[in-house]
């Protein structure tokens, strides 16, 4: 006769196996080239004496029916993780409830509720509260980020781009304790920059386990040449006035806003090198003028008196 079991039955048959442990949480598809199938895999504080196999996953009380095709311990020891490559895939969950069996009989399985990690299916389990990047002197780039949360974490890659599209690695900072709940700062500078043109910087942030994801992008202006020099002429005056750029080398950007800080007339400037404010109403506004190759600006303020 067949036995049918629920799932608080089974619970109730766990018997916790000594030198059995849990994992501290799981990744599920992130691939390491040895599945043909689906994969997941088992994040470990300390690896296992002996290698669980996986009875079975339960998600929300549910037997997913999944089966284990292959263990694979190899990067426990150096990233953390053991690798089961599975008969299908699992749905996107923040925990599993899963049955480890540490070489006993079946009834013999520990029972494990499992967390995803905390970004999952790809990027590194690194939380990044800042990231910038500025020019400093001469040809040099400073770039500062800083983390609130740190798993597994290996070294972070610092990329720049100077044509806008593709990135190069620059250089490389190990994280300083792989493993911390502690805020870290980290600092590099590049001091190979000598670009006229806005760069563009961003941090990959890779783990042990080689998943990685990317910091926000930083914009960098060119290497300092001379401002964008202009005049704004009458000032004050009483409605209408004219921006003239004095050298206008690279296309440039006029924009003007209010005294709110809102935005109310834009252009941009490739050929003629003046633009005509009319018909503005009383009261200050700001003028900046910004080159779009070299990221280079000036700002001045203009008074309406009608």
């Amino acid at each position: 006769m067949n036995k049918k079991f629920t799932l608080s039955a089974v619970f109730t048959l766990i018997t916790i196996i000594g030198f059995a442990q849990c994992p501290t949480y799981f990744a599920r598809n992130n691939g390491n080239g040895t599945c043909s199938s689906a994969e997941v895999k088992m994040y470990f504080s300390t690896c296992p004496t002996i290698i669980p196999t996986i009875d079975s996953i339960y998600s929300n009380g549910k037997n997913l029916k999944i089966t284990m095709l292959k263990a694979d311990a190899s990067n426990c020891a150096s990233k953390g993780y053991i690798s089961y490559c599975i008969s299908s895939d699992i749905p996107p969950v923040n925990t599993l409830q899963v049955f480890f069996n540490f070489g006993g009989t079946t009834l013999s399985s520990t029972a494990c509720s499992v967390s995803t990690s905390p970004v999952e299916a790809g990027p590194t389990p690194v939380i990044l509260s800042s990231f910038e990047a500025r020019r400093a002197e001469g040809n040099s780039v400073v770039a500062n980020w800083k983390t609130e949360q740190e798993i597994n974490a290996d070294k972070y890659e610092i990329q720049r781009s100077t044509n806008k599209s593709s990135f190069e690695t620059i250089g490389t900072v190990f994280s300083k304790t792989s493993n911390s709940s502690v805020a870290q700062s980290y600092s590099f500078t590049d001091r190979t920059n000598n670009s006229t043109e806005v760069s563009l910087y961003r941090i990959k942030m890779i783990d042990k386990d080689n998943t990685f994801s990317y910091s926000p992008v930083e914009t960098v202006k060119g290497l300092a040449g001379k401002k964008s020099d202009f005049t704004v002429y009458p000032n004050p005056c009483v409605g209408n006035a004219k921006v003239t750029i004095s050298d206008l080398s690279e296309p440039t950007n006029i924009m003007v806003y209010d005294n709110s800080g809102r935005l109310i007339k834009h252009t941009t400037l490739t050929n003629s090198n003046s633009f005509d404010l009319n018909n503005l109403q009383k009261g200050g506004y700001f003028i900046k003028v910004t080159g779009e190759k070299t990221g280079s600006s000036s700002v001045k303020k203009l008074a309406v008196i009608n």
